[in-house]
């Protein structure tokens, strides 16, 4: 999924329900931040009061901070990274069949997951609610693939339905795969490991796509080709939001104060309308603003209304700059007074967590 599901449709859910902005606003954006959380050490030039920190000789700071790796290829491909960021937090196991590269592929029965709910839902943590919605809609999206290599992620005969994919870029990306097959191969193919939907490209992460292709079913030494079926991502992305509402009830019914007055629009037609719409990346975030203005679900003075990847950053830090923060590590980091309250650290901490119980699945479930 991309920004329009991850956070906008989200934090419209959310409203409908009635779940206060500010909690809203908080569960939408660590919907979102899990794909843009790229920072992976923090190192301090001081130590904030109140935080455990990770000791580096002489240095303090946070690691394991990200929970997105940044674009791999087979120069920069760690296996590491892909079990302790993709994996967990983008495709989680779906612990299907049984050999290893089976129980690895994602789908969304995983019982890893569904534990994973019930914890946030109980925890009461907007930020933890957010993580697990992301990964919750990332395995409707990428369901049959797996963030490590593995020979199911290997893919041809891919078709799309070419009405139902908008945007320059992401229509260009397919005809390449579908017309230039050989060449991808060849070329692309031999560079770009087979993790996560490498070889479909950004098929799957958008909500109006009619599609389908070949994938390798891995079962002998010679490649054996199975067909996946004609896909709809608008089915995947309306039954992932059906799911999506449910935890979010429950969240409301197991903590009602989250909850104010519901505003006037709740039609659910409307909003899966917008949900499947064939638009590109950028039209579908001017249209997703539109809606939440139009149904009142937020006013043009909520900062909710635009997302910004480092607004997060910005308040937790003093000598924020963009360029400094962009980096993999961040060196000579100042904490603000009140860090220890800030988002960014909050949502750290719901990562940490999250990662700390998914773990704890995984041996329970001998993944590994």
């Amino acid at each position: 999924m991309e920004i329009g599901s991850h956070y906008y449709a989200v934090l419209a859910l959310c409203r409908m329900l009635g779940i206060k902005k500010d909690i809203a606003y908080r569960i939408a954006f660590s919907s979102e931040y899990v794909d843009d959380a790229l920072i992976e050490r923090v190192m301090f030039k001081r130590t904030p009061r109140g935080v455990r920190c990770h000791i580096f000789g002489r240095k303090r700071g946070l690691d394991h901070t990200a929970t997105s790796p940044r674009i791999m290829t087979v120069w920069n491909y760690r296996h590491r990274t892909m079990r302790e960021q993709l994996v967990p937090f983008h495709f989680i196991p779906g612990n299907h069949g049984e050999s290893f590269y089976q129980r690895i592929r994602t789908f969304p029965d995983s019982p890893l997951l569904q534990s994973l709910i019930n914890s946030a839902v109980v925890s009461g943590n907007s930020y933890q609610i957010g993580i697990v919605l992301h990964v919750l809609g990332d395995t409707y999206a990428h369901q049959g693939f797996s963030g490590i290599i593995n020979r199911h992620n290997r893919v041809k005969g891919l078709h799309v339905n070419w009405s139902s994919l908008r945007g320059f870029k992401d229509r260009l990306i397919a005809w390449y795969m579908i017309y230039v097959e050989w060449l991808f191969s060849r070329i692309f193919g031999r560079i770009l490991p087979m993790y996560s939907h490498s070889h479909v490209g950004t098929i799957p992460d958008i909500a109006s796509v009619q599609w389908k292709y070949k994938y390798d079913t891995g079962t002998s030494l010679l490649a054996q080709y199975e067909p996946s079926g004609e896909i709809s991502n608008p089915q995947r992305y309306t039954k992932a939001f059906e799911e999506i509402r449910q935890i979010l009830l429950r969240f409301i019914k197991a903590h009602p104060e989250v909850q104010e007055k519901r505003p006037d629009f709740q039609d659910e037609a409307i909003f899966r309308e917008q949900l499947i719409k064939p638009l590109s990346r950028r039209e579908v975030t001017y249209a997703w603003k539109d809606f939440l203005l139009k149904h009142r679900l937020l006013d043009k003075t909520d900062e909710a209304v635009h997302y910004d990847p480092h607004a997060w950053i910005k308040s937790a830090f003093s000598n924020y700059r963009r360029k400094k923060y962009s980096q993999r590590i961040v060196h000579q980091a100042e904490p603000v007074t009140d860090f220890i309250k800030s988002d960014w650290y909050q949502y750290y901490r719901a990562a940490r967590e999250y990662k700390e119980k998914y773990n704890i699945l995984i041996d329970k479930y001998e993944i590994y």
